[in-house]
């Protein structure tokens, strides 16, 4: 099985959205090889989640807040996701690292919340160029990693996805080598098995690749063993490459 994240950003303007929605009407692909899944923003969820209730595509939410309910403006609850019908929440996003100072504590909450919720975190972990250039890329990913699964129990039947995101490859037209991806995949593996156990890595887990995926290099990366899936950002939201990708995807 393989997996497509698109991940729409703040690319689109509501209408955009609700047209690129109802365009996924046109995906065919075989379900028993690929789960496709779309991350509008919060404005479009409700509209998108109605015009896709009848296709085989998942519905993933941007961000959740950690708590359920309270006086917490401009926030959306785990509980309000799961009710509109989301599956999904990418969570710790670099982007919102980088320029909301979202915290490792602050991502260990969410992760928290969301599995309470029954939602399927994505979870986003990955160095900047500064820190891959200095040797650290291992220790930051290893540790956002533990700090953002503290205390975190996956139980059986239920679902756990990290996306490996450099921050250097997203955005740049340039995304890691096929080698740089599956070593960190691997580190990222192994640190599972040592916060959660060998048994949840193995078979309740899953280790996406998200920084600049496109049409012409989702073959290569989805044909990796480790590469379970994909983190789409700018190329999800053109509705011809994005369904090229998830063509593509299907072959595996």
């Amino acid at each position: 099985m393989k997996y497509i994240f698109g991940n729409w950003k703040m690319k689109l303007s509501p209408q955009d959205e609700m047209t690129l929605a109802r365009k996924l009407s046109g995906l065919s692909f075989d379900q028993q090889r690929v789960i496709v899944t779309i991350c509008p923003t919060f404005a479009s969820l409700i509209p998108v989640a109605q015009s896709i209730k009848n296709l085989p595509i998942a519905l993933g939410a941007q961000d959740c807040f950690y708590e359920d309910s309270g006086a917490f403006t401009g926030e959306i609850s785990p509980y309000a996701l799961k009710h509109i019908g989301c599956e999904y929440v990418i969570i710790g996003h670099s982007e919102r690292r980088q320029y909301l100072g979202e915290t490792d504590a602050i991502i260990n909450k969410k992760v928290h919340a969301a599995i309470n919720n029954m939602l399927i975190p994505v979870l986003c972990v990955g160095e900047t160029k500064d820190q891959r250039e200095s040797g650290s890329k291992d220790h930051i990913v290893r540790r956002q990693v533990e700090l953002a699964l503290e205390k975190v129990k996956i139980i059986e039947g239920s679902a756990l996805f990290i996306a490996y995101e450099p921050v250097w490859a997203i955005g740049t037209g340039n995304p890691a080598s096929i080698p740089e991806i599956t070593y960190m995949h691997n580190v990222i593996y192994q640190t599972m098995i040592d916060v959660l156990s060998v048994s949840v890595a193995s078979h309740n887990t899953h280790i996406l690749y998200g920084g600049s995926v496109d049409e012409t290099n989702t073959g290569e990366l989805l044909k990796e063993e480790m590469i379970h899936g994909v983190l789409v950002g700018g190329a999800s939201v053109k509705y011809e490459e994005f369904k090229k990708m998830v063509e593509i995807a299907t072959a595996f």
